[in-house]
């Protein structure tokens, strides 16, 4: 059996059972392997400017046709007589482009006519060689959101939006060597509007257009696939839970010990990637997720020989982390906290609730329970269209929010007219979001990339880095002003101790509550009038509420000594020391923990020492101890 024929019968494997091959074997039968494929992936153009950006449209056409040059003279494939010169005419305009590639960007109609030049340069060698073939255009919107979002004047935005518009004229509606085009992306960008003579699109949508479409019934995934039509194709994409199972059961070709612990594998799979709605099916897993978990789970357990339940599940709980979130960008939604932080926050908090609520309920359950009624109520869902063209950042519409993160894959249909987040993968991510709105960047980082009770961990222990941390984090927006005081900074600190228990840190590790956590700690603030300056109550060791008492004394750093680390540690013990003289912890009646802490701050600059104490009752005497573990 020749080359051609090993690699036919290896691509018709990849059809077997499919909907096409059982359905239209005939239609199956005329075109299979008929054309040659043009693939043109546009996720990298970008830029700064408007010329960087042409740039990268350049590349990206020149790294196309680069490698259909190599294919032919790797494979000393024969040219056809036909298509000699065309080949010739390619490596031309290749090495044209990159000659002229130290262009200044101010010649941005070179840049536009080379590139344009280059790929028509490509659609007619592969049209002599092979005949009409069918473009495959990735990622088409994201050179369309990169306009979206750039800092450039409307004069550039509008020349960069009329460079696409020709280049997809060319592409798609002036091109007689076209079989047919597929374009896929993540937004819906309405070229037929733009005037780029795409009139004859068909959308085939991963989520319905309007209300109209989506109060039909919304159907199960189910194997093998069902519907017809459009109900058929939108049903392949992304895995059902029978073809998640199926992955699973192969993966245990290379480790066997993932049959045993099968039903707590597709637990965690489901809580993490699961309760997707594409078209009108639900239950849907992501594909990029689930693979690369599995594949990350066959990793750990090779590296380990313990079979204990308990080993498998935190090293099951250890692969279960974002992976598809991490590949792409939040950038349009980013854009939207920026220019619209408080209604952001409003929303976001409804959308995290509503998952909260919703796995309260289901007692760890999936999305897809349906009946259970959430509360607060459901977001609403008013409508799926979106111009991202048009599209106004300047005023915040949450119904255009949502449809942002609706197309982007960060919230889904929960029912006919809702939305929700989908999964725990997900949440990760609106998780970092509100924290960034609520917290800023910093903070927010070190609140949520932090175990849930980390902070209330390190200081039963009588450790107080990850205080420290988090207090320079909350200060550095103070480190530009030298008239600050004690008082300043007590505020600030205890305002970000207030916040950062709203994500958990201070929230009880063997609690069953969220990570947005309601659990918030009583707080005395008495910086300035003669007592404590802090004192919270929160959880202790024993889970038992108001029972761990923090006392905090801070002690200002001059700016003259922000380097001196000797005095840092020296202003700190007497902070210290000021708890003990003055018996600040009076104020903590019916305590049973308790940590004294002396903090010497200042601009960007922090310092802590801390003493840890417990006693059997209300009324006995303090034990120092070195840890409540």
């Amino acid at each position: 059996m020749d080359v051609a024929s090993l690699c036919r019968k290896k691509r018709e494997c990849l059809f077997k059972d499919s909907l096409l091959l059982t359905k239209y074997p005939g239609f199956f039968k005329e075109h299979f392997m008929k054309y040659p494929v043009l693939y043109i992936s546009l996720s990298e153009c970008k830029g700064a400017s408007f010329g960087i950006f042409l740039k990268s449209l350049g590349n990206t056409l020149a790294g196309v046709a680069q490698k259909w040059v190599e294919e032919i003279e790797l494979t000393r494939a024969q040219v056809s007589d036909r298509a000699r010169y065309s080949f010739e005419q390619l490596k031309r305009k290749l090495l044209v482009y990159e000659n002229a590639s130290d262009l200044p960007a101010s010649l941005m109609a070179e840049h536009a006519e080379l590139t344009q030049s280059l790929f028509q340069a490509i659609s007619t060698f592969i049209a002599k060689q092979f005949g009409q073939y069918l473009l495959l255009i990735d990622e088409y919107d994201i050179p369309f959101i990169s306009i979206h979002l750039a800092k450039w004047s409307e004069e550039d935005k509008q020349a960069a939006l009329d460079v696409m518009k020709t280049l997809f004229q060319k592409m798609l509606k002036d091109n007689d060597n076209l079989r047919k085009g597929l374009l896929f992306g993540v937004f819906e960008i309405p070229l037929t509007e733009m005037g780029s003579g795409a009139n004859n699109i068909k959308d085939i949508r991963m989520i319905p257009a309007e209300e109209s479409d989506i109060q039909g019934s919304i159907l199960t995934a189910a194997h093998p696939h069902s519907g017809c039509g459009m109900d058929a194709l939108t049903d392949s994409f992304w895995f059902n839970a029978h073809e998640v199972e199926q992955m699973l059961d192969n993966s245990t070709k290379w480790c066997v010990r993932i049959a045993k612990h099968k039903p707590l594998i597709l637990r965690t799979i489901k809580k993490w990637y699961n309760g997707y709605y594409i078209g009108r099916f639900r239950g849907k897993y992501n594909p990029w997720s689930v693979s690369s978990f599995i594949e990350a789970l066959c990793g750990l357990l090779s590296q380990t020989t313990s079979d204990k339940e308990a080993d498998i599940a935190a090293i099951t709980k250890s692969a279960a982390r974002a992976y598809w979130v991490t590949t792409g960008t939040t950038g349009l939604i980013e854009a939207q906290i920026d220019r619209h932080r408080s209604q952001f926050i409003h929303l976001a908090k409804r959308l995290l609730c509503d998952y909260e609520a919703i796995k309260s309920k289901a007692d760890g359950g999936s999305l897809d329970k349906t009946s259970l009624e959430p509360s607060p109520p459901p977001v609403p869902l008013m409508s799926t269209r979106l111009n991202l063209i048009n599209f106004d950042s300047e005023l915040f519409s949450e119904p255009g929010l949502l449809t942002l993160c609706l197309y982007a894959g960060y919230l889904t249909r929960r029912l006919s007219t809702s939305v929700c987040i989908p999964n725990h993968e997900v949440y990760q991510v609106w998780l970092q979001l509100f924290a960034r709105a609520v917290l800023g960047t910093e903070l927010a980082d070190n609140s949520t990339n932090n175990a849930r009770g980390a902070l209330l961990t390190e200081l039963w222990q009588n450790k107080t880095e990850l205080l420290c941390t988090l207090a320079t984090s909350s200060h550095g927006v103070l480190s530009n002003h030298n008239n600050y005081v004690e008082k300043d900074y007590a505020n600030h600190v205890a305002n970000t101790v207030m916040a950062v228990s709203r994500f958990g840190m201070l929230t009880h590790p063997k609690q069953r509550t969220v990570e947005v956590s309601h659990v918030v700690p009583t707080r005395e603030n008495h910086a300035g009038n003669g007592r404590c300056d802090y004192a919270m109550r929160l959880f202790s060791s024993k889970n038992q509420p108001n029972q761990f008492g923090v006392v905090i004394e801070f002690k200002l750093i001059e700016n003259s000594r922000r380097e001196d680390t000797a005095y840092h540690k020296e202003r700190a013990e007497e902070g210290l020391r000021q708890i003990g003289a003055n018996n600040y912890d009076a104020c903590l009646v019916g305590c049973l923990e308790r940590m004294d802490v002396g903090m010497a701050i200042g601009n960007s600059a922090v310092y802590a020492v801390s003493k840890l104490y417990k006693r059997p009752n209300a009324h006995a005497k303090w034990e120092e101890v070195e840890s409540l573990l």
